[in-house]
């Protein structure tokens, strides 16, 4: 193109020479005046000058234009090679021009400026995420970016992080020949995202080393030196960072565990090393202060432009032991209770057969106390339902006296049926909580004998049974026995024979006394026979279970809880006897109890025989009968008719309490509580009279008298001061034995 107009330019004036010789040769050919001649000079001239003019001035715009073309392509070249923006910017003027954006995909478009503090701030609201925007803020400042410039600054710079979650660089560098003068400056941008993540891998890598080995060494091989990179053993050695690798061999060798000494001189030996090219070893050394710790060293070769180079890796492993003990001792238990458990699985094996008999008693246990349950409440509502009824029926025929008299003996006897259900339930929990003991005293043998029999003949004689009771073979008739419970095992022995033998059948009863294993011992066995019913053989290997009963047509009929054959194993085996059970179907039982027994000499002329002679009369005693229950009051004060007592009532703990403070010392001999009452409780009223100071109420027989009758709520009464306790419903024998015991001989025991 240039060339063009310099063509042009000659052209042009070698055109006016042309034309000027033209006019001239006009001129001398038609002879025009010289007048004429002269002005066609003149025009001739001024066209020459005006090509001239325009001739320079078609070069000066095009040199300026080629400049400023050549810089902008020689920028652009350069800068889009790496930088996605490019701006030149003016600090004296505050403007900027885009050389190149990539927001404008990439294209150059003239002339394309602004204003540069408003595209700072849009950088700061667009370009990048919060934290970094401070660093957009110094470039507001365009003076002080010319004085950062003028004081030698080659380039600023700075790295941010921008919303698509990419790391770009900044660079700013000043261009002072970029025009005449102009202070600019170069203001570009590039991606800076793969240098950001070999930096930050290479941060990683070195601070992983940091912490995963706490030491790095190199060793010179053939100069036997070495040099630490980095170490933490401070705590543990102190060495230099650099010296002779055989002077530091010896000073970890004075303190490695002495058991890790030749492992470690072995394992990590120059020899080892050369043959495999690496070498590894576990030890133990002492710190400063005196713990042994775990390390594992490495030794693993490089090969250099210098040489063969050995790499020391130290690391300390502690935790990586402690997981390794754990571990074992995990394992251990493991195999231990794997062996327990194998151990288990044989003794298993070994006792399936009594597990499985076990299993099949303890559902026939279960089965036995459902079916226990039913029978209670059927056994507790018959005699119930003969009470209500012969209650109605004496009611209605009140004026009957023989009708009413045999409905209150009806009354009695389902009332004791009754009782003896309750009773044989609470002997047995009694019995299971271990809490019953044999209490022995010197007892008449052959009178509780006696006794007994009087009791079983009525019955027999109702059922037309015959009865024969043979003790003629008993040597020593006193003996030291609890005799409530003989009583109770050989009763109920007795009464299951009268329950299970039919009409005009035979029971017997031989007592028979044989010499005892130690002196003055006797054994004194009782042989029971009749000839009811009988037991299957399968029903006598558990008759003695809780709440067992065979199912038969007769035993259906018959009332009973299947607790008391195992009441009366408990107490022989509480007293230290034997029970043997033989028996046919439809033949009869035949049952064999030996009961050891301590032989006494002659008769005790204590207290039973004079006790029962003065039964009855108590003249001049006062008692007071602590009760809430009108009716219980009524019935207490109705057994105590005949006594001559003098009787005082209380309807709560707390009236008593104060009727025995408010008296005279030794106004009362004797105080019957209840325990469940209102306002206060009968066992806590019983210690308030217990604090009472006065000598006659520290001494004072307090009897409870209560329908709380398990051996826990008895304990209970003792504990809080009371002297015994009758449990309801109450039997008149029971109060008259209270009676004597506190009242005979004019003092109050205590």
């Amino acid at each position: 193109m240039k060339m063009m107009i310099q063509k042009l330019g000659k052209a042009a004036g070698t055109n006016a020479i042309f034309i000027l010789v033209c006019i001239l040769l006009v001129t001398e050919l038609l002879s025009i005046n010289w007048y004429f001649q002269a002005v066609c000079v003149v025009l001739i001239i001024l066209c020459i000058i005006i090509l001239a003019f325009q001739k320079s001035r078609v070069y000066s715009l095009w040199d300026i234009s080629e400049v400023n073309q050549r810089q902008r392509d020689e920028m652009l070249m350069y800068f889009s090679r790496e930088y996605f923006e490019v701006y030149v910017v003016d600090l004296d003027q505050g403007s900027y021009e885009i050389i190149r954006s990539s927001e404008r995909h990439g294209d150059y478009i003239k002339n394309l400026t602004g204003d540069f503090a408003q595209l700072m701030e849009m950088a700061l609201i667009s370009w990048t995420k919060p934290p970094y925007r401070e660093r957009f803020q110094q470039l507001l400042d365009t003076e002080a970016l010319k004085r950062r410039f003028e004081s030698g600054d080659k380039k600023i710079e700075f790295i941010y992080k921008s919303y698509d979650e990419k790391w770009k660089k900044l660079e700013c560098f000043p261009v002072p020949d970029y025009g005449d003068n102009n202070e600019k400056m170069i203001f570009a941008l590039r991606d800076y995202t793969a240098e950001m993540q070999i930096r930050t891998n290479e941060v990683l890598a070195a601070e992983a080393m940091n912490d995963i080995y706490t030491l790095v060494a190199f060793r010179d091989i053939e100069a036997d030196r070495y040099e630490c990179g980095y170490h933490r053993l401070e705590n543990v050695l102190d060495f230099p960072d650099k010296g002779i690798y055989s002077d530091w061999v010896k000073l970890i060798l004075g303190c490695i565990h002495e058991d890790d000494r030749e492992k470690f001189l072995t394992e990590l030996s120059d020899e080892r090393f050369h043959r495999e090219g690496r070498a590894e070893c576990e030890y133990r050394i002492c710190d400063k202060e005196g713990e042994y710790h775990y390390y594992r060293q490495y030794n693993a070769k490089v090969n250099v432009v210098s040489g063969p180079k050995m790499v020391i890796l130290i690391r300390n492993i502690d935790e990586f032991k402690k997981h390794e003990i754990w571990k074992a001792e995990q394992l251990q238990k493991e195999l231990e209770a794997k062996a327990k458990e194998l151990e288990m699985t044989r003794l298993l094996a070994e006792k399936s057969k009594d597990l499985e008999k076990a299993l099949q008693q303890a559902e026939s246990a279960n089965n036995a106390k459902s079916k226990f349950l039913s029978t209670m409440s059927h056994d507790l509502r018959t005699p119930m339902n003969v009470i209500l009824g012969m209650a109605y029926m004496a009611r209605k025929h009140i004026d009957d006296e023989e009708e009413v008299d045999r409905c209150l003996n009806t009354i009695l006897l389902s009332s004791q049926n009754m009782l003896a259900l309750i009773n044989d339930v609470l002997d047995m929990n009694k019995i299971e909580s271990g809490v019953i003991e044999v209490r022995d005293k010197k007892e008449d043998l052959v009178k509780l004998i006696g006794d007994i029999e009087l009791l079983i003949r009525n019955r027999c004689e109702e059922n037309q049974q015959i009865l024969v009771i043979d003790c003629d073979r008993i040597d020593h008739r006193y003996v030291w026995m609890d005799k409530l419970r003989v009583r109770q095992i050989i009763i109920n022995l007795l009464s299951n024979a009268v329950k299970y033998t039919p009409a005009y059948g035979r029971i017997s009863m031989e007592v028979i006394e044989q010499p005892g294993r130690r002196e003055k011992q006797c054994t004194v066995i009782f042989i029971i026979r009749d000839n009811g019913i009988g037991m299957s053989s399968d029903f006598v290997e558990r008759v003695f279970d809780p709440f067992e009963r065979e199912n038969t047509d007769l035993s259906d009929r018959i009332e009973g809880t299947g607790l008391g054959m195992a009441i009366t194993k408990n107490l022989v085996d509480l007293m230290q006897g034997h029970i043997k059970i033989d028996s046919m179907v439809n033949v009869g039982t035949k049952i064999t109890v030996a009961l050891p027994f301590m032989v006494c000499d002659g008769e005790d002329e204590g207290s039973e025989s004079a006790i029962t002679a003065a039964r009855g009369k108590y003249p001049g005693k006062r008692i007071l009968i602590v009760e809430d229950k009108h009716i219980n009051m009524e019935i207490v004060k109705g057994f105590l008719e005949d006594t001559g007592l003098i009787i005082d009532e209380a309807a709560n703990g707390r009236e008593a309490v104060d009727m025995i403070r408010e008296s005279a010392e030794g106004t009362y001999d004797l105080v019957f509580m209840d325990i469940s009452m209102p306002v206060m409780r009968g066992d806590e009223a019983a210690m308030e009279i217990r604090k009472i100071d006065r000598k006659d109420c520290r001494e004072l027989p307090v009897i409870a008298m209560t329908a709380n009758a398990l051996e826990s709520d008895v304990r209970n009464s003792y504990k809080c001061g009371m002297n015994g306790h009758i449990s309801k419903p109450i039997e008149p024998e029971e109060v008259y034995k209270c009676l004597n015991k506190w009242l005979m001989g004019g003092q109050a025991q205590s």
